[in-house]
C-alpha cells in the first residue's frame, strides 16, 4: 500500500510539473492590449520622433523574441498621444519597463507623464493586424468633443470604445482595400466619431487614479502577486463591447 502510495504521489508530482510547464509556456505567448495615454515633450514638428521611438522598440522586441511582434495604433495629437499596443506577455513587460524608463528620465524622454488607461489579458485575436502612427493635426483632433460635464470614468470608457471602434475601422479598411499602407487622410474619412478628442486625453491625463507604469509593474509584475480571474482586465470596468 505505501507503494502504490508513494508511486501516486510522484505520479501526481510529475503530472504538477508537466502542467505547470504548460502555463508557464503559454503565458508566454497569450495576446494582451495595452492602452496608455501621456504628453508630448516634442514640438508639432519633433513628433516623428516619438513614431521612430516605438518602431525601434518593435523592431528590438522581435529581434530579442522572434514571433512575439508588436501591433496596434500610436496616435499623436499636437500635445498628447493615445497609444494601443497588442503584444505577448514578454513583449508587453518590455514595453512597460521602456514606459517607465521614460517617466524616470523626463529631461531626455519623448512622452511625459504617461498614465495607464486599459490593460486586456488573454485576448482571443488581435485587432490591430499592423503597428500603424497617426498624426493628428489640430481640427483632426477637436472633431469630436469632450463633454466638460461627463465624469472621469464615463469619459475613460467612452474613450475606450472610440480606440476600439478605430482599430475596427482600420481593420476594415485594409480587408476593403486589401492595403496594408495607412495615411490619416484615408483612415479618419467618413470616421471622426471613433477618434477621441484631444480635450478628452487631457481630461484622462488628470484622474489621479490611472497608474503609472512604475505603480502598475510594481503592482502586478512583482514576484509575489498571483492574478485573479477579475484582473483579465485592468481596470475592473465593465466588459467593453464595440458598438
Amino acid at each position: 500500500m505505501a507503494a502504490l502510495e508513494s508511486l501516486l504521489e510522484d505520479s501526481q508530482s510529475a503530472f504538477s510539473r508537466l502542467m505547470e510547464k504548460h502555463r508557464s509556456s503559454r503565458k508566454k505567448f497569450l495576446l494582451h492590449r495595452l492602452v496608455v495615454a501621456a504628453r508630448l515633450s516634442c514640438t508639432l514638428e519633433d513628433r516623428s520622433t516619438v513614431a521612430a521611438h516605438y518602431e525601434k522598440l518593435n523592431m528590438s522586441v522581435q529581434r530579442s523574441r522572434p514571433g512575439e511582434e508588436l501591433t496596434g495604433l500610436l496616435l499623436l495629437y499636437p500635445q498628447h498621444t493615445l497609444h494601443v499596443i497588442e503584444c505577448s506577455t514578454e513583449a508587453l513587460l518590455s514595453v512597460l519597463q521602456d514606459l517607465r524608463h521614460l517617466e524616470e528620465n523626463p529631461n531626455s524622454a519623448l512622452i511625459l507623464h504617461p498614465r495607464i488607461l486599459l490593460v486586456s489579458h488573454d485576448l482571443s485575436c488581435r485587432l490591430f493586424q499592423q503597428w500603424s502612427c497617426i498624426m493628428l493635426s489640430e481640427s483632426e483632433s477637436r472633431r469630436t468633443e469632450a463633454s466638460e460635464e461627463q465624469n472621469s470614468d464615463k469619459l475613460l470608457n467612452q474613450t475606450i470604445k472610440q480606440l476600439l471602434r478605430l482599430g475596427c475601422h482600420l481593420y476594415n479598411t485594409q480587408h476593403s482595400t486589401g492595403s496594408t499602407m495607412l495615411t490619416p487622410d484615408e483612415v479618419l474619412k467618413d470616421a471622426s466619431d471613433v477618434v477621441p478628442p484631444a480635450a478628452a486625453v487631457y481630461r484622462l491625463l488628470q484622474m489621479e487614479a490611472l497608474l503609472s507604469p512604475a505603480r502598475y509593474i510594481g503592482t502586478y509584475h512583482s514576484p509575489i502577486h498571483q492574478p485573479l480571474d477579475s484582473e483579465s482586465v485592468w481596470p475592473a470596468v465593465e466588459h467593453l463591447q464595440i458598438v
